[in-house]
């Protein structure tokens, strides 16, 4: 990962306004600039932007003082493409109940310019994408190219198992992790089909043995079959036979019974023709009789016309009445309901006048007086919201001049813990400063913080100038205390009444706008009323005018007078219409009586000629039913054998049925002999099939098992972490050697016995440390000395790597100071930093010490103000 361009918005001591931080055309770089003025927060920045992690930091810390949302962009180079990660959180407060994050990562083309979005789902896939593409994990990265300030010694400190834990994940053998685990499951699948392959055997085995030789006995079954079937060919000849001659008999019975229904179709033809006989003569003596009553008839039948002609005048005459009636009836509906409406109307009006409008145009007077007063309150409600804007405009400044104030206590106390720093780094943490200065002054002693020589007199005037500033900071710190605590009681007291009287304007306000808004409302409701009023009067009278003179539905009055004028001229006679019908009805027989004797006169002939026809048919039905009784009386004979020869068919059908049966018996039997040979034959043949396949599983869960040994921490990856280390030996103690004049010589080792004295040996990393006093065990040496070996084993580290195909670490940071070196060794350090600069893209250290910052050819200055950090290149 190669960091190209930064950009920072309300991240730690950064605020708005921050400009980018362009490492584009950087190569060897010093970030220099005052303790706690933000270095190591440019690093932070890098580190949070991709990995969400930065020196311990809670996520909400990370936000500026005073803002809501912090955002880090980051342009790197990885994989030979260039990327964009965006990172940003919002702190919890407000509705938020906890804070959120938010991960962004953007593909950019050769320009740098165009973007293309490839983030994850989630949060976490983006993260996963960002580390895959950076090739390594936060911890890896703290521990080979990131040297952090206070943790040079975060690699040697570590115990020797997490050190080869570290380097594992560095040359990502990882992979060969995985690949164990999928040569496990291969084990795990080859065991279990080997097992189930093995119980497949053991079955296809105890089922063999079950079958036994089905052969012989399928011989025997073969020869029983051949005798039956002779046995059965005579059987059925026998059978069939005798079933013809049945059948033969069968047809000579179905004809009997045709015989006998046949006859039984002539006697009922000869009972209707009997039938039809009877009621032919019933109708002769029917016809005679009603001419008999002809003259009677004919003239009953005359009157009844002239008494029907009578009765269709006066029902055309009653009929012109009851439609004048129906439309005297409507009419007069007519009139009533537009009287029973206009009553209703006026009853409406007068309602309406009395209840509502009136005391509507009586209250306007009360109302416009309501009003004015209405309008009264709420100029003096105005002039109580514009008092409180003003405190308003006061609370807001109380606010800006309290955090002005914490500001300035947060940098009074971080300048006082400086100071008192340096003053105990001067004095000592357990003698008085009189005795360090004597001490000091007779062993040569020199300045913790520059490094330059210190006189007696020297070291105590540095240490009253210490005394008497921090005494200056202090009461400057005790100063602004004050005036906080006084600023704090102000904002809360006018906090207090700001809200109280948020509370009385609001409410007043609301009661007074919402009693203003009813008043107009009723004021014009009542102007509208009063012009109703006058109208509704206006109507009243009208209508009163109108019921008086009763001059309403006059167009229905006049058709009333007409219908009345048709009905007296009508002359309709209700009494005459009821005689005239009470006499069709007793004439209405006659009527038919007429037909009947025209039937009767036409038909009689007919029906004497039908009478002599069914003599006839009757004669000729009964000769036909005696030729039928003789006929069947002859088949009757030849069917009385039937019985017999039905019993016998039976006995022969019965002894095949029993042949057939043992025959399907035999069969079944032989199919299933036959299945079991041909099982025998699939089973022996299966059986070779799954003891080859057994055999080649057997060989591959042995060559799976190989590779999980192959792959695991004790083949593979520790053959690459043995090939490794004497590079990372050799490359420290060449740092090393550089930096200490070849007096400190380091050996890893990769393996060490066990105590018991048996077994394999353990897998470790320790780290021997030996100079020209012998060799000693690491936390044995002096600061100075132990940075010196961190920092050459930790460069080494990144060295070594960077050097390697496909370890992703072409930037190296060191966020470290070199107070505990003297003007030789940091001369040395910065020899070595030369040295490997051609081992990697970026090199980036971060430094206060102003004769350091003057050696590095691009110095990016940090500094802080009361508006926050910012920096610049030069």
């Amino acid at each position: 990962m190669v960091p190209l361009k930064l950009t920072l918005r309300n991240f730690l001591s950064y605020r708005e306004n921050v400009p980018s931080l362009d490492l584009a055309g950087v190569h060897v770089a010093c970030l220099c600039g005052d303790n706690g003025h933000g270095k190591s927060a440019l690093l932070d920045a890098i580190t949070w932007c991709l990995w969400g992690k930065a020196r311990g930091q809670v996520q909400d810390d990370l936000v500026s003082y005073g803002a809501d949302e912090a955002r880090v962009e980051l342009d790197f180079m990885a994989r030979d493409s260039c990327f964009r990660a965006v990172r940003s959180r919002r702190k919890a407060g407000g509705r938020r109940r906890q804070g959120s994050s938010d991960l962004q990562l953007l593909a950019l083309d050769e320009s740098r310019q165009g973007t293309q979005v490839i983030s994850g789902n989630s949060v976490r896939e983006t993260q996963a994408r960002i580390e895959r593409l950076v090739g390594m994990e936060y911890d890896t990265f703290i521990n080979s190219a990131f040297l952090l300030q206070g943790r040079a010694d975060e690699f040697t400190n570590k115990s020797p198992a997490e050190r080869k834990a570290v380097l594992s994940s560095i040359l990502g053998l990882e992979a060969y992790d995985r690949y164990q685990a999928k040569a496990r499951e291969r084990v795990g699948e080859k065991r279990s089909e080997t097992d189930r392959l093995l119980g497949i055997i053991q079955q296809t085995e105890a089922e063999i043995a079950n079958l036994g030789n089905p052969a012989a006995e399928l011989a025997e079954v073969n020869r029983q079959f051949a005798a039956l079937d002779c046995r059965l060919t005579a059987g059925r000849k026998a059978v069939e036979g005798l079933s013809q001659r049945l059948l033969q008999v069968e047809g000579i019975r179905a004809r009997l019974a045709e015989q006998a229904e046949q006859a039984s179709r002539v006697r009922a033809d000869m009972d209707r023709i009997r039938s039809a006989m009877g009621e032919a003569e019933n109708r002769i003596q029917e016809h005679l009789s009603l001419m008999e009553r002809s003259r009677e008839i004919e003239a009953n039948a005359s009157r009844l016309e002239e008494a029907r002609s009578l009765l269709a005048t006066l029902e055309e005459a009653r009929q012109r009445h009851e439609a004048l009636r129906g439309e005297s009836n409507r009419l007069n509906g007519i009139i009533e309901i537009e009287r029973t409406r206009l009553e209703s109307e006026y009853d409406r009006l007068t309602r309406k006048i009395e209840k509502e409008l009136a005391p509507l145009v009586e209250a306007t007077p009360s109302l416009l007086a309501a009003r004015e007063e209405a309008r009264a309150n709420i100029d003096a409600l105005e002039n109580g919201e514009a008092e409180l804007a003003k405190s308003r405009l006061r609370l807001q400044a109380l606010a800006q001049a309290i955090g002005e104030a914490q500001t300035t206590s947060a940098r009074y106390q971080a300048e006082g813990e400086q100071l008192n720093e340096k003053l105990h780094l001067l004095n000592g943490s357990d003698t008085t400063s009189t005795t360090n200065a004597a001490n000091a002054a007779n062993a040569g002693a020199v300045c913790p913080l520059c490094l330059s020589p210190l006189s007696e007199d020297g070291c105590q005037r540095l240490s009253a100038a210490y005394q008497e500033e921090i005494q200056e900071k202090r009461n400057l710190f005790r100063s602004n205390r004050a005036r906080l605590n006084d600023l704090e009681g102000q904002k809360t007291d006018l906090e207090a009444n700001i809200l109280a009287r948020e509370g009385e304007l609001g409410r007043a306000g609301d009661t007074v706008r919402n009693r203003l808004a009813r008043l107009d409302s009723q004021i014009e409701t009542a102007s509208l009323a009063d012009a109703e009023l006058k109208q509704c009067r206006d109507q009243l009278k009208a209508l009163t005018n109108l019921l008086q003179s009763g001059s309403f539905a006059g167009e229905a009055k006049v058709q009333l007078a007409d219908v009345q004028s048709r009905l007296n001229s009508l002359g309709y006679d209700e009494e005459a219409f009821r005689q005239t019908f009470q006499v069709v009805r007793e004439l209405e027989p006659f009527a038919q009586l007429k037909v009947r004797l025209r039937q009767a006169t036409d038909q009689l002939a007919a029906d004497k000629a039908a009478l002599q026809q069914g003599n006839e048919l009757l004669a000729e039905r009964s000769q036909q039913l005696e030729v039928l009784l003789d006929q069947t009386a002859l088949m009757e004979a030849a069917v009385s054998e039937l019985p017999d020869m039905e019993r016998t068919l039976a006995r022969e059908r019965s002894a095949l049925e029993q042949l057939e049966a043992d025959g399907q018996a035999l069969l079944a039997r032989r199919g299933l002999l036959e299945g079991e040979v041909n099982r025998l034959q699939s089973l022996q043949s299966g059986l070779g099939q799954n003891q080859g396949r057994l055999a080649d599983l057997q060989e591959d869960q042995g060559v799976y098992q190989d590779l999980v040994s192959a792959f695991g921490r004790q083949g593979i990856q520790a053959m690459l972490i043995e090939t490794v280390v004497p590079r990372l030996e050799e490359e420290t103690n060449v740092l090393l050697g550089r930096m200490t004049d070849n007096r400190m010589h380091v050996k890893l080792e990769t393996q060490r016995d066990r105590r018991s004295g048996a077994g394999e040996p353990i897998e470790t990393l320790e780290i021997n440390v030996s100079d020209e006093l012998g060799t000693r065990n690491y936390e044995m040496y002096s600061g100075g000395e132990a940075f010196r070996v961190n920092l050459a084993l930790r460069i080494a580290l990144s060295r070594v790597l960077s050097q390697r195909t496909g370890a992703p670490l072409p930037t190296l940071f060191i966020d470290e100071g070199f107070g505990t070196q003297d003007a030789s060794g940091r001369e040395r350090i910065l020899d070595v930093i030369s040295a490997i600069e051609n081992d990697f893209d970026k090199i980036i250290v971060i430094t206060h010490l102003d004769d350091l910052k003057d050696m590095f050819p691009v110095r990016i200055e940090v500094q802080k103000d009361s508006n926050g950090s910012t920096f610049w290149l030069s």
